[in-house]
């Protein structure tokens, strides 16, 4: 294990990929010019190819109903097994062997306000709420399925802020439910810092103001030390938007002293 290495994680929801207004050339240019390890993507497609700058993937079980995928795992090191999910769409876990340890990557989309479920029939935050159940005792039985041998780390679209700031995006039950999960499960997360504040996200020229994140990463507490916390724009340079979330990473080190 090389307890130097620093290992990048990410994650970004690129708006349904290739749905004609998102640039995808550009948006592959930005995940490369972050130069992520492992980088979650949401809300992505075939056509995100990231095969070609020595990534591996591992996708959900199913495509969606708008025959994508709500999430998908691109790893520069191997992807052993892949771990069934309670939900095959939303979801996909697998485990990655990296030069800071083995871990389990868990990808997905807690939905968001207005997703009415399966059979369209559920009200605002309701799919949300029961999603946060599901997946935190999808994280449970994995932590049972390998008996705590492995750390667990969830990137994706939570659908939340969870900066501390008031009027964001999400509700105080999802927020407190989200939690208690998390801490039931030896989990914390790394992203709830307010990225615009901070200045490492840019004003929207359209919104005029910075966007509140509500894509994180969380990790099983004490698995890894935390060397740096990021974000890039959801738009370039010029303005062109490439979706409209922001995305973050989290710059990873082994918690293990060099011997």
């Amino acid at each position: 294990m090389n307890t130097n290495k620093k290992l990048r994680v990410a994650t970004w929801n690129l708006d349904h990929a290739s749905n004609g207004s998102r640039p995808i050339e550009l948006q592959i240019k930005t995940i490369l010019d972050f130069k992520p390890d492992i980088i979650v993507l949401t809300e992505t497609c075939e056509a995100v190819d990231l095969a070609l700058h020595g990534y591996q993937v591992a996708y959900p079980e199913s495509k969606n109903e708008y025959g994508k995928y709500y999430a998908a795992i691109w790893s520069k090191f191997h992807i052993g097994g892949v771990f069934k999910t309670t939900n095959e769409v939303a979801s996909v876990c697998a485990q990655i062997t990296s030069p800071i340890g083995d871990m389990m990557i868990y990808g997905t989309i807690i939905p968001y306000r207005d997703y009415k479920g399966r059979d369209k029939s559920s009200g605002a935050w309701v799919e949300h709420y029961k999603a946060i159940t599901d997946q935190g005792n999808d994280w449970g039985k994995l932590l049972i399925e390998t008996r705590r041998s492995l750390p667990l780390i969830v990137a994706g679209d939570f659908n939340q802020t969870r900066d501390g700031s008031q009027g964001t995006y999400g509700t105080n039950e999802g927020r407190q439910q989200l939690t208690e999960m998390l801490e039931r499960n030896n989990l914390c997360c790394l992203t709830e810092e307010n990225f615009g504040e901070l200045g490492k996200l840019k004003t929207d020229h359209g919104k005029k103001y910075p966007r509140n994140n509500i894509d994180h990463i969380c990790m099983t507490k004490g698995s890894f030390s935390v060397a740096e916390v990021g974000a890039w724009d959801h738009f370039t340079e010029g303005g062109v938007y490439l979706s409209d979330h922001n995305g973050v990473y989290v710059d990873l080190v082994s918690s293990r002293r060099a011997e």
